[in-house]
């Protein structure tokens, strides 16, 4: 009988009826678990390409006779050059110091025996005592070679020599480190000043001012007390960073001066694997120095636009250098394909995602990361090569020359998969 004037009973809405899941719910939720899983196996895949870089090192360029690496290294392992260029002696072992303390998998003695072995090297045989200046290129056994004017040697040298303190406690690692860390910001304020005479000593270029940024953040990560110590120098550091920005905000240029612009085709000139490293490093900096607006900025110019320019539409990849104006660059090697602007994307945009959540970003990765697999890596021995031309073809065999060690590549990976493991963890970040 009904109990409401004759009219039929509603059924009875209960607290579990309430809380069970509708059909939408039930595939978005089986949705989510899926891209989660997904996810989970791309982290995976960066681990275990990690595995095969770090592994190709390891087997053909540990120096046990005289310590330090051999980098010259061809695509089968085979040692071709047995010069010591000191800036990639300091970037592998920055790798492996940075591995052990950050890492479970990595912290074993074997990683911290492969970083000392390149610390010892770097005390000895890299660094000039006369100005704490350190020598660009020496022979196997330690002779000077070469110095070279900019800093980018010294630059991985202090932030090698901080990990490798921190892995070990060894205060002749930490006072030689602070040595050449006072020279290099000596030498960063006086870059791009005006003269006496009102004459420019030098231009300021982006890849300079993001070479000392990088080893400012590095040597923070460990010991938040360097954030407080360098805040006049990461303010001064991003104020000159920003001068790059030129044309109403529209672009960030390679070489800028005091006043703005530089004629011709070198103040033209744009990097983009230089911008997009010096934007995922802002990003870093943005966050704990709660810059929100500085974050919109670096997400939107040095990242999302300068993406968009630098990627070959016809063939893949990201081109080496852009010419603002869209002329032809002057660089022969323009429309080459580099393994580090690779690289140094790929952590961009896996960190723009994280941050924000927005689905863009992790599309242009998989992008990315997709062309590295097909192009750069070399599946035989580990690691990937380091130059192709426009087309995607391997215009040089070797895995180490120069300019590329053990470095980009296992940084890239390592901070990618990290950053997807985050991502999971949180169960997500898209809005």
């Amino acid at each position: 009988m009904p109990s409401n004037g004759g009219k039929p009973d509603a059924p009875e809405i209960t607290v579990t009826k309430l809380l069970e899941p509708s059909e939408a719910e039930t595939a978005a939720a089986k949705e989510k678990e899926d891209f989660l899983r997904v996810l989970n196996d791309l982290a995976g895949r960066l681990e275990h390409e990690l595995k095969a870089v770090l592994t190709f090192w390891d087997n053909n360029s540990l120096d046990e006779e005289h310590t330090g690496y051999l980098t010259c290294v061809d695509y089968d392992g085979t040692i071709y050059d047995t010069t010591k260029y000191c800036e990639l002696q300091a970037q592998q072992t920055y790798m492996y110091a940075k591995l052990y303390n950050c890492t479970d998998v990595y912290h074993t003695e074997e990683m911290l025996s492969s970083a000392k072995l390149g610390g010892e090297f770097l005390l000895r045989h890299a660094y000039r005592a006369t100005d704490s200046r350190c020598y660009y290129a020496v022979t196997r056994e330690g002779k000077p070679i070469s110095v070279r004017p900019n800093m980018n040697t010294e630059v991985y040298f202090v932030m090698a020599l901080f990990e490798l303190h921190y892995a070990t406690k060894q205060a002749n690692y930490l006072s030689r480190a602070e040595s050449v860390l006072r020279v290099v910001l000596a030498w960063i304020r006086d870059s791009g000043t005006v003269n006496q005479y009102g004459m420019e000593t030098t231009h300021s270029t982006l890849s300079d001012l993001g070479h000392v940024f990088r080893m400012l953040l590095s040597i923070s990560e460990h010991n938040p007390t360097k954030l407080r110590q360098h805040k006049e120098d990461f303010t001064y550091l991003v104020k000159r960073i920003l001068q790059h920005v030129q044309r109403k905000e529209s672009v960030v240029l390679e070489t800028v001066q005091s006043s703005g612009e530089v004629e011709g085709s070198l103040g033209r000139l744009v990097v983009p694997g230089t911008v997009l490293e010096v934007g995922w490093m802002l990003l870093k900096y943005s966050l704990i120095a709660h810059k929100k607006e500085l974050r919109k900025q670096v997400l939107s110019l040095f990242i999302g636009q300068m993406f968009t320019a630098a990627w070959d539409p016809n063939n893949g990849g990201i081109f080496t250098f852009l010419d603002v104006d869209g002329l032809s660059p002057t660089e022969l090697t323009w429309n080459m394909k580099l393994w580090w602007p690779i690289a140094d994307a790929m952590i961009a945009l896996i960190m723009s995602y994280k941050i924000t959540g927005e689905r863009k970003f992790l599309n242009d990765f998989s992008r990315v990361f997709d062309y590295a697999m097909v192009h750069f890596r070399e599946p035989g021995h580990g690691e990937w090569y380091g130059y192709l031309d426009n087309e995607g073809r391997v215009t040089h065999t070797f895995k180490g020359g120069p300019e590329k060690g053990c470095f980009h590549v296992a940084r890239c990976l390592w901070m990618c998969a990290r950053l997807v493991r985050d991502v999971v963890a949180a169960g997500g970040v898209e809005k």
